[in-house]
């Protein structure tokens, strides 16, 4: 018995080594998982993130709700991430001690004009960006843009400033199908 444990430890101990050996610092991997939702490997730990709902039609119909919850007073960050299934259009919410931001990104070397947009939708709501920073992508630094806003009013005021941001800056349609992630951390 005493045999088998000290193998185990050692086996655990390699498997250890082997695994901040494997795995660059600063770096992480993201799986897949079968159902929805994935899994995120790096250096200093896992964690498994659940699947979005998702809703196949008339997403905006679905958005009060999930604002509600994020506009609630409490302690801790929450996020709310709206895209379309395939994650290429849509945006985030970010919220914490009672500041709300929504935060999209831009590919600024290619996307000058959707840039030009997103700062003149919000000027025109009299709202400046809190956050206006460049951040690598894939390995080339400085490739895109993220853009936050604070944001405030009523659940009822907020959903509608939802809805014209997803319609009139990420180009989705009321109809369109949505994936809504809520979470805190």
């Amino acid at each position: 018995m005493r045999i088998a444990l000290l193998i185990l430890c050692a086996v655990i101990g390699m498997a250890t080594i082997a695994y901040w050996i494997s795995i660059p610092r600063n770096s992480f991997f993201i799986f897949s998982r079968p159902g929805g939702g994935s899994m995120t490997l790096s250096r200093t730990g896992v964690s498994f993130e659940s699947a979005p709902a998702h809703y196949a039609s008339n997403g905006f119909d679905h958005l009060e709700p999930y604002i509600s919850k994020l506009l609630a007073t409490t302690n801790g960050y929450r996020f709310l991430h709206i895209f379309t299934p395939d994650g290429k259009h849509g945006f985030g919410f970010s919220a914490r001690d009672g500041a709300v931001e929504a935060s999209l990104t831009v590919e600024w070397r290619q996307e000058a004009q959707r840039e030009a947009t997103i700062r003149e939708f919000f000027s025109s709501l009299r709202i400046t960006p809190s956050r206006d920073y460049l951040a690598g992508n894939g390995g080339v630094p400085d490739a895109t843009r993220l853009l936050a806003y604070r944001i405030s009013g009523s659940s009822v005021e907020v959903t509608a400033l939802t809805k014209r941001i997803l319609a009139e800056l990420c180009g989705i349609v009321p109809t369109e199908a949505l994936d809504i992630k809520y979470g805190t951390k």
